[in-house]
C-alpha cells in the first residue's frame, strides 16, 4: 500500500473521529439525546493469507460435522416436523443407507453429495423446514466434534477494511473509557450457532463484546413466564432443533437470561455502551423487537436508545422506519408489478428506508417502489437509502445537529422520488402506466453529508477537498443493456460521473431507464476508488415501452 493511501486513510479516519468527539463533547443531559449508527451493507469482507475474496460464511469457519447414526435416524422419525409421511418415509430409507457408509463423521457438502448419490430427487422435494430440521437433527455436537475451529480465534486483522472496524471502535470508545458491546443474532435461523464467532469481530480492540441471547424463543417465553419451554419454541418460533445437544453452552445462556426476567434483560442493555444487530432474515429479527400484534416489546425501546447502534446487512435495513420483508423479490419483478410486503422498523434512522447489499444486488428500483408506496398521500416524501457491501453508512445524532458519512469500500445511493410518481401498482396491473421519477445520488466513501429540514447535500467540506476530474473518452452512444444485473447502474452512472456525461439510456427487459443531469446535478471525485465519483440529484426516469 502506498504512503499516499495510508495518509489518506489516516486523514480520512483522523477527521472522522474529530467529528465523533465533537459531537459527544457536551454536557451529560445532552449526552443522552447523543447516539452513533454505523450501518453495514454486508459482512465486512474477509482476507485469506495475503489475498482478499468476498466475505467467507461463519459456517465454513465453524466447519460443522454431521453423523447418520441409528439413533439419530430414530429421533428423526419419532419428531418429524411436517404431515408429508411420503417425505419422512423417503428421509429415512436414504439416511439408513447413508449410515452404512464410512466415515462416521462427514462435512455438510459430503453428506449432501452422499444424499445425492442416493436418490437426488428425493432431496430436493423436501420443504426447507423438513430440509433443516433433518440437518439440525444429524449435527454432531461441539464436545465430539474435534474438527471444530474455535471462533474466537478469528482474527479482525483478516479484515479487509478495518476503517468500518477502527469506527466502530472509536465511538464506543469516545462514549466509555470501558465500552461493552452487545451482539444479537437473532435474525439468523440458528443463532446460537452464531454466538461465539459473531463477538470476535471486535476481538483485537479489547472491547468487552457478549452476545446476547435475545432469540424469537426467548422473546416469547420470557413475555409468557415459559422458560421452561424453550426447547419446544426453538421447534415452533424458529424451526430450529436439538440446539440444547448441539450449543449447551448458548442454550443455559439463553435459559438463565429469561429466569432473570424482562426488568433484567433491559438494563443488561441499558448499561451496555452499544449494541450491534447481525445480518440474516429481517423477519426473525423483527421477531425478538415486535409481538405477534406488531408492538414493541419492553426491551425494544433500550436497545433504540443505545448510545452506538451497529448494523450489519439486514441488521441495518431494520433500523430505518419500514422494511421490505419478502427479501427473494427483485427489482424487475417489483416493475412488473409483484407486490412488496413491508413491517415497521426500529426508526433509529428515521430518514426513510434503508436497503442493503444494494448495489451489488440491484435493488435500486425496489427500493423505488417502496419508497413510492410509503410516500403515497404523505405530505413529506419517503427517502431510500441504498449502502453498498462492505461499506458503512455512519449517521451521527446529536443536540448541535446530525450528519453522515460513508466508511468502507463502496458508497451509499440515495434515491428521492419525484411527487409525480403513483404510489401504489394494482395487483392486476403488470407494467407501469406512465414514467416513474427520482433523484439519484452516489456518496463513495469518505463523503461527508449535510443534512438540513430532510435535504441531504454532500457538503462543502467534501466537495473542497475533491480530486481534480480526469480525462477519459465520452460513452458511446447506445442503449446499454440488461441494467439491472452485475451491477451495472452503479458501473454506468460512475462513468457518467467520470466522463461528464449529460445524460445515458439503458433497458432491461421492456422497461426504459433515462439518466439526465438536471439544474441540480454536479459531479465530483472524492477518491481515487472504483466507484469513487459523487453524483449529486441525477434525474432517473423508468417506463415501460
Amino acid at each position: 500500500m502506498s504512503n499516499q493511501i495510508l495518509f489518506n486513510k489516516y486523514m480520512l479516519l483522523t477527521a472522522i473521529f474529530t467529528l465523533i468527539s465533537t459531537v459527544f463533547s457536551v454536557d451529560l443531559a445532552a449526552q443522552q439525546q447523543s447516539q452513533t449508527l454505523v450501518l453495514l451493507g454486508s459482512e465486512p469482507r474477509m482476507c485469506a493469507e495475503s489475498s482478499c475474496t468476498r466475505s467467507e460464511k461463519v459456517e465454513n469457519i465453524t466447519q460443522k460435522l454431521y453423523s447418520p447414526t441409528i439413533n439419530k435416524i430414530k429421533l428423526i422419525a419419532k419428531n418429524w416436523p411436517t404431515s408429508s409421511l411420503s417425505n419422512k418415509d423417503a428421509t429415512l430409507d436414504v439416511l439408513k443407507q447413508l449410515q452404512k457408509n464410512e466415515p462416521k463423521y462427514v462435512s455438510k457438502q459430503n453428506l449432501l453429495w452422499q444424499w445425492r448419490d442416493v436418490d437426488n430427487l428425493q432431496l430436493e422435494s423436501l420443504s426447507e423446514h423438513e430440509y433443516n430440521y433433518v440437518l439440525d437433527m444429524l449435527e454432531v455436537s461441539e464436545s465430539k466434534n474435534d474438527k471444530k475451529i474455535n471462533s474466537k480465534a478469528i482474527n479482525t486483522s483478516r479484515y479487509e477494511n478495518n476503517d468500518i472496524l477502527q469506527f466502530i471502535t472509536g465511538s464506543l470508545k469516545v462514549i466509555s473509557a470501558k465500552p461493552t458491546m452487545l451482539v444479537i443474532t437473532a435474525a439468523r435461523r440458528d443463532p446460537y450457532a452464531y454466538a461465539e464467532a459473531t463477538t470476535s469481530l471486535l476481538a483485537e480492540s479489547q472491547i468487552s463484546t457478549k452476545w446476547l441471547a435475545l432469540t424469537p424463543a426467548l422473546a416469547k417465553a420470557i413475555t409468557t413466564g415459559r422458560c421452561d419451554q424453550l426447547p419446544s419454541l426453538r421447534n415452533s418460533a424458529m424451526q430450529v432443533y436439538n440446539r440444547e445437544s448441539i450449543y449447551p453452552s448458548q442454550t443455559q445462556t439463553e435459559y438463565g437470561l429469561c429466569k432473570s426476567g424482562v426488568v433484567a434483560l433491559t438494563t443488561l442493555i441499558k448499561n451496555s455502551t452499544g449494541v450491534m444487530f447481525h445480518s440474516g432474515d429481517t423477519a426473525l429479527l423483527h421477531s425478538v423487537l415486535f409481538n405477534d400484534e406488531n408492538e414493541p416489546y419492553p426491551w425494544t425501546n433500550s436497545l433504540k436508545t443505545s448510545p452506538v447502534i451497529v448494523g450489519i446487512g439486514e441488521g441495518s435495513a431494520i433500523q430505518g422506519n419500514s422494511l421490505i420483508t419478502n427479501k427473494n423479490v427483485t427489482s424487475t419483478n417489483v416493475l412488473k408489478g409483484e407486490t412488496l410486503t413491508t413491517k415497521k422498523g426500529l426508526a433509529t434512522f428515521y430518514y426513510g428506508v434503508l436497503s442493503t447489499h444494494f448495489s451489488e444486488q440491484n435493488q435500486t428500483f425496489k427500493l423505488a417502489m417502496m419508497i413510492d408506496t410509503l410516500s403515497n398521500g404523505k405530505a413529506t416524501s419517503q427517502y431510500g437509502f441504498g449502502v453498498d457491501e462492505n461499506t458503512a453508512l455512519v449517521v451521527i445524532k446529536s443536540p448541535e445537529g446530525n450528519l453522515m458519512t460513508i466508511v468502507g469500500e463502496n458508497g451509499v445511493v440515495h434515491l428521492t422520488p419525484e411527487a409525480t410518481n403513483i404510489a401504489v401498482h394494482p395487483p392486476e396491473q403488470k407494467t407501469n402506466s406512465k414514467p416513474q421519477k427520482y433523484r439519484y445520488s452516489y456518496w463513495p466513501s469518505g463523503s461527508v453529508i449535510d443534512i438540513k429540514n430532510n435535504d441531504f447535500t454532500l457538503s462543502q467540506r467534501s466537495i473542497s477537498q475533491a480530486l481534480p476530474a480526469i480525462k477519459i473518452p465520452p460513452l458511446p452512444v447506445q442503449r446499454f443493456g440488461s441494467i439491472l444485473t452485475d451491477a451495472k447502474l452503479r458501473s454506468l452512472t460512475q462513468a457518467m460521473c467520470l466522463a461528464q456525461e449529460q445524460s445515458a439510456v439503458a433497458q432491461q427487459d421492456e422497461f426504459l431507464i433515462s439518466l439526465n443531469t438536471n439544474a441540480d446535478t454536479r459531479y465530483d471525485r472524492i477518491n481515487t476508488k472504483p466507484f469513487g465519483c459523487a453524483v449529486s440529484n441525477l434525474s432517473l426516469v423508468v417506463e415501460s415501452f
